[in-house]
């Protein structure tokens, strides 16, 4: 650096710096999460801030690189952690934690971070809270966590969610009839779910009454590439006539700013529609590579996983009653069927009436074997899942550990706290004792000093005059600082073993003895 120049250096892009305002509101959270989960008999555990690169990589393939911070070291690459499950899992798998009496009941709260690219309520660095319940496959321990979570957001006071609940493990029955592995089972899903999410983020931004500039931009770039997606599939498939006749260019996308409202929005559902038929084309004709090998879903699977995604989302008693009926022919998926019921059963029975049921909802990670759940506040825009989870009962088995059935969910702290500023609710104060300590003469700031200490250790939070400020600039200090009570420490009251205390809201003062002094302040 050259001397006598300053560099302006920010914070990088995609984080954040959290000031004391901002702390609160985490800090809030985090007491309420904390408490709750200890509530429900779940106790704290913390794992390492980054991990070897291949526990993330093993579901997910190498391509995760790209969407991670990584590094060299001499014992291999390293990842910093993009979530929390995994490490848990793999801390399980090396047998740190006595499986001998389960299940066994964690959570967590830390950073995470991944090289994604930033919008509104997605970072880089970001906080995450959550569970993983360890040893039980029960229905009892799905519908568990689902009241955990809908309980935290209760007791922080976030009311206007939207809970959907899924199961992959239907999906998973479904396909496994036309000789799908796992592999392609999690491809599939995979590609569910990025449907699934640019689907949401397309209703969501759609939905809204106006769209600001950067929600149009955002508009725009997703259906621009769903009509070249659209425009690759005619030229490619010109004779699958069943399904690219469903498949329409639509004009309209590229003078989206001259469209009104109503317009925009059923443009957007037209798109929803074909997104879903475009992912037919994908498994059908295109196929799925899985390392060497091009595996082409059966036509007829195909469209019965298009019905699922077209059909199979809404009330959960309507939703259930369809896949019943769609599904009569296969017991294993009616056993699914039925075991979902039940976890909708001991919701409602805990006050949670309000549940959507969507088939279709895959969820990005390819390790859910079971039920799945999002919760979401829609007023977060086209970022507005708050909340996630499922059942993953082989993933600690995949890391070398004992093979034990697992769920978990995780919230996304920074969305937690959005959803609290859009609602206009504050995070109420804790009460504490506060006092600031202004000697009126050199000669007594010693005594100042050692005043200020001995409160402290009476656990009353006080402050010092560290500046020189005059009385009358401490008094204005106080007031700024809300601090209700200011000891004023003088030679002549010290000789008399007192101090002035004035009381800042009610405009009074008195002289109080030292040794009174830790029980007046209230």
């Amino acid at each position: 650096m050259l001397k006598g120049i300053a560099l302006k250096i920010k914070a990088p892009r995609g984080t954040r710096d959290l000031l004391p305002e901002d702390m609160e509101k985490y800090r809030f959270i985090e007491g309420v999460l904390r408490e709750t989960f200890e509530t429900f008999g779940y106790k704290e555990v913390q794992t390492p801030i980054f991990e070897k690169f291949e526990l993330f990589a093993l579901r997910s393939g190498d391509e995760i690189r790209n969407t991670m911070f990584t590094f060299e070291t001499g014992e291999g690459e390293m990842a910093l952690r993009p979530e929390m499950t995994a490490p848990i899992c793999r801390m399980i798998a090396e047998g740190k934690i006595n499986l001998t009496f389960k299940p066994i009941k964690l959570y967590y709260i830390g950073r995470c971070f991944r090289y994604e690219e930033p919008q509104a309520g997605r970072y880089r660095e970001f906080w995450q809270a959550g569970v993983e319940l360890i040893g039980s496959k029960e229905a009892d321990a799905d519908a568990e966590l689902i009241v955990l979570a809908t309980e935290c957001l209760k007791r922080i006071g976030i009311m206007e969610y939207e809970l959907i609940l899924g199961d992959v493990g239907l999906l998973r029955k479904i396909l496994e009839t036309f000789n799908a592995d796992y592999e392609v089972q999690n491809k599939i899903l995979s590609d569910i779910d990025h449907t699934q999410s640019l689907i949401n983020k397309l209703t969501t931004l759609s939905s809204r009454e106006k769209l600001d500039k950067n929600e149009l931009l955002a508009l725009k770039r997703m259906v621009y590439s769903i009509e070249e997606r659209k425009r690759r599939i005619r030229a490619r498939y010109s004779k699958a006539h069943d399904i690219i006749s469903e498949i329409k260019p639509d004009t309209r996308v590229y003078r989206l700013n001259e469209l009104h409202t109503e317009e925009i929005r059923e443009l957007v559902l037209q798109e929803v529609e074909e997104l879903k038929k475009m992912l037919i084309i994908q498994w059908c004709y295109e196929g799925i590579r899985i390392q060497d090998k091009i595996y082409r879903l059966p036509l007829q699977a195909g469209k019965i996983l298009l019905r699922v995604l077209e059909q199979l989302e809404g009330d959960a008693e309507n939703v259930l009653d369809k896949a019943m009926d769609m599904f009569k022919e296969s017991e294993e998926v009616i056993k699914e069927l039925e075991r979902l019921g039940y976890i909708v059963d001991l919701l409602r029975s805990a006050g949670i009436n309000k549940v959507t049921v969507n088939l279709g909802l895959a969820r990005g990670l390819e390790y859910y074997t079971g039920v799945v759940f999002e919760i979401h506040f829609r007023r977060l825009g086209a970022q507005s899942q708050i909340c996630g989870g499922g059942r993953y009962d082989r993933l600690i088995s995949e890391f070398g550990g004992p093979n034990v059935p697992a769920a978990g969910f995780a919230f996304g702290l920074d969305r937690l706290v959005l959803a609290l500023d859009l609602q206009g609710i504050t995070p109420p104060r804790r009460k504490v004792r506060r006092v600031l300590v202004v000697p009126v003469k050199e000669e007594v700031r010693k005594e100042a000093f050692l005043l200020a200490l001995r409160l402290r250790r009476e656990g009353i939070q006080a402050e010092m005059c560290l500046a020189g400020e005059s009385l009358r600039e401490a008094l204005f200090r106080a007031n700024k600082l809300n601090i209700r009570y200011v000891i004023i420490v003088g030679p002549k009251e010290l000789s008399r073993g007192c101090i002035v205390l004035r009381d800042m809201v009610e405009r009074l003062q008195r002289e109080v003895s030292l040794d009174e002094l830790p029980k007046v302040i209230t």
